[in-house]
């Protein structure tokens, strides 16, 4: 009987078509709800659609046709085209066309919906699933799945091939179970955002651990040198000549430095997860910016002897794009200099600008020491995040990356990396030309 019913519903929905076609068909179709888009987007909240059967919902269904008498119980759930089925019992149909559902009729009413004979209401008459055995819609009882703020996602129904009357006690025990359904779909809902909290609240513990373990050890070690630098000259200065109190307090301002740039990107992560930067885009001509770029790291060029080169394409391309400059100037400082820090002395550096349809690709490439597979898995991850000596030894605070990916992502763009070791890296970037 149940694949019989699989097939008659197709008959169905074809002879109804081919009617609709002919005019033969005088049913009443229901209307949208009154506040249709807003009912949609609470039924599209909780992520119920075409998911499994749950043994909960099955339970609901199951009672409503002991309590109710009906071969037929149904948690149907009305979609923009359709009736989809959470549970059922009686039925072997996932779905079927809203038009012919009683339940699109049912969440325009707050009360439970009653039809006693079908055959006798206008509304059904004429319905395929009324006049078309099986199924032979007589009995419908349908109490509407109402959200807490007052939106129907759709029903709980009982449904019979024969007329009958509900008791008293029988539509209050259906309403009863509507209400356990939206409970368990609540619960659903909270589970799931329990589950992004714990996502979210491990995210910021390992943020927190990380910048416990800056500071404990990559923050400590410039302030001990610069204190140790300090201790001598205070206790022995007199000791030294001025070449070598040259040579210390250069080696005082380099430690001094290398903390004043780690505490400058710990602060700007820590803004940057706390969400108080924000993102000011603005038409921004990329190729003075990358000027500005250039002058400021071309001295930490020219001290290890690399040559670095720009290049656009198409030469005559206007490169104006629309970001935040404070960040797009930070990204792009930081994947040069990091480009530079990696290459030894004599190599490369390119800065290639490229117009594409609505955005700009900017690519970093360098002849540097490159990147083994593991290390490009593990490189836009905070927990695996850790500072790494450049080629003459230059230090940093392993946040560089990080801090790029957010920027370029927080501006609509796009950041990505090939790399092969002892062949180079290139960092390739997208910047949007029109707002995103």
């Amino acid at each position: 009987p149940q694949s019989a019913f699989c097939y008659n519903v197709w008959v169905l929905i074809t002879a109804i078509n081919r009617a609709r076609t002919l005019r033969e068909v005088t049913m009443k179709i229901p209307p949208p709800h009154p506040k249709e888009e807003e009912r949609l987007a609470a039924l599209h909240r909780y992520e119920i659609l075409d998911t499994e059967f749950e043994k909960a919902y099955d339970e609901i269904v199951e009672l409503a046709s002991a309590i109710c008498g009906t071969p037929i119980a149904l948690i149907s759930l009305v979609d923009r085209h359709r009736q989809w089925f959470k549970a059922k019992v009686g039925v072997d149909v996932n779905e079927t066309p809203r038009e012919l559902a009683f339940c699109a009729h049912a969440i325009l009413q707050d009360d439970i919906l009653v039809v006693e004979d079908a055959s006798r209401d206008e509304r059904f008459a004429d319905n395929p699933f009324v006049v078309q055995d099986p199924p032979h819609i007589r009995f419908y009882a349908g109490a509407p799945l109402i959200t807490p703020d007052g939106y129907p996602l759709g029903t709980l129904c009982a449904v019979d091939s024969q007329p009958r009357r509900l008791t008293d006690e029988q539509l209050k025990a259906l309403k009863i179970l509507a209400k356990q359904v939206v409970t368990q779909l609540e619960l659903r809902l909270a589970f799931k955002r329990l589950k992004e909290y714990a996502k979210e609240l491990e995210r910021i513990n390992a943020t927190k651990d990380k910048f416990f373990s800056i500071i404990a050890h990559d923050l400590k070690s410039p302030f001990q040198a610069i204190l140790g630098y300090a201790d001598l000259l205070r206790t022995s200065v007199s000791m030294f000549t001025c070449e070598e109190i040259t040579e210390i307090a250069s080696d005082i301002y380099t430690a001094g430095d290398k903390a004043y740039k780690l505490l400058q990107n710990l602060l700007q992560w820590a803004m940057v997860e706390q969400g108080k930067i924000r993102c000011n885009p603005e038409s921004i001509d990329l190729v003075s910016l990358v000027r500005e770029v250039t002058a400021v790291v071309s001295t930490s060029a020219k001290n290890k002897n690399i040559t670095l080169t720009t290049s656009y394409h198409p030469v005559t391309s206007s490169f104006i794009v629309y970001a935040d400059r404070n960040m797009l100037f930070s990204t792009l400082q930081n994947l040069v200099t990091n480009a530079i820090k990696f290459t030894p002395r004599g190599g490369k550096v390119e800065i290639r600008v490229e117009k594409k349809e609505n955005y700009v690709q900017v690519a970093v490439t360098d002849t540097g020491v490159g990147m083994t597979e593991e290390q490009l898995k593990n490189l836009f991850r905070l927990e695996s995040c850790k500072s790494t000596r450049g080629t003459d030894g230059e230090g940093g605070t392993g946040l560089g990356l990080l801090l790029c990916k957010e920027f370029v992502e927080r501006n609509g763009g796009q950041i990505w990396v090939e790399s092969s070791p002892k062949v180079g890296t290139t960092f390739t970037f997208t910047v949007p030309t029109t707002t995103v």
